[in-house]
């Protein structure tokens, strides 16, 4: 990766990732045909490596209240759990699906026996914010009806997601997840963050993204809005949250100041800093490093962890 040479404690396969990553070309958000290709090619990259997978999982389509939904689980008695997690796919609010972040999804019913239910929700540039929120809002609620909403977790703008639809679900009066699991997320989508320059470069994922342009397809002018960027919003009364980044992370300043404003609220959180990891490493499941985030995040989730949140 350029000349910035991999942390020398990071595990052989991460290294090698480092190595041979070959940044996808620059993707003008704006222009659909363009989006339409690179979600397919997306897509089927995301199948290849999710081939992979190790150990029992099932997924099963279908909508609820609306919308397209996967259920993945470890067997067919697991889904029908009375704990459920809802997981929320990254992808810059432009690309990305439950497939596509399958491992997510596998990982976190295998480490904890839940079912988890990934929402594809609504994307941008045809569906502009706060589309995908409502359709997210509307499969919790109708979760919650007859269920236990165990955590609300996701990648990059998953994680945004997810800390959104914890803010309007606290605003209806509804109930709310036990958990908050946000993995590299993005939630300044002002893009205000030291890091989107001090690490464009080390970053191999995020390097050749044009955050503000991917901002502005999803949230129009109004970027600093508490929709768009819940980093912005009141988060009193939130449940705790673990915020995992990485030292490579475009993104780093978001996590930090997210947790900041989190403690500022009174809300318990954690934040992970994985030292010589980029944006989104938790999705390449052939890495150790992908292994031990996720075994991470499962304790957290299920609240048998037993370190000291702060807040």
């Amino acid at each position: 990766m350029g000349l910035i040479e991999p942390a020398s404690h990071l595990s052989d396969e991460a290294r090698q990732f480092l190595a041979d990553f070959v940044p996808l070309p620059p993707l003008d958000p704006t222009d659909l045909d363009a989006v339409e290709t690179a979600r397919r090619m997306s897509l089927a990259n995301w199948v290849a490596l999710n081939e992979g997978l190790e150990g029992p999982w099932i997924s099963r389509p279908s909508t609820i209240a609306g919308v397209p939904v996967v259920t993945f689980a470890v067997d067919e008695h697991a889904l029908g759990a009375e704990q459920v997690m809802v997981h929320l796919h990254g992808g810059a609010f432009v690309l990305g699906s439950p497939t596509a972040s399958a491992a997510l999804a596998v990982g976190m019913a295998q480490r904890t026996g839940m079912p988890v239910v990934s929402v594809d929700y609504r994307l941008a540039p045809e569906h502009r914010c706060p589309a995908g929120l409502i359709d997210i809002v509307n499969v919790c609620l109708d979760v919650l009806a007859s269920r236990r909403l165990a955590a609300i977790y996701g990648e990059s703008a998953g994680a945004n997601l997810s800390l959104a639809a914890a803010v309007a679900l606290r605003d209806r009066g509804a109930a709310l997840p036990s958990r908050l699991g946000l993995l590299s997320p993005w939630v300044d989508l002002t893009c205000s963050g030291d890091t989107y320059r001090t690490l464009e470069s080390a970053d191999p994922v995020l390097g050749t993204l044009d955050p503000p342009a991917f901002a502005a397809v999803y949230a129009g002018p109004d970027t600093a809005g508490p929709d768009a960027s819940p980093l912005f919003a009141d988060l009193a009364g939130l449940p705790p949250a673990l915020i995992q980044t990485g030292s490579r992370e475009l993104l780093l300043s978001d996590s930090c100041r997210l947790e900041s404003a989190l403690r500022r609220a009174g809300v318990p959180v954690e934040l992970s800093v994985w030292d010589g990891l980029w944006h989104g490493w938790q999705l390449r499941h052939h890495l150790p490093e992908a292994g031990k985030a996720l075994d991470e995040l499962a304790v957290f989730l299920t609240g048998s962890h037993s370190r000291r949140l702060s807040a």
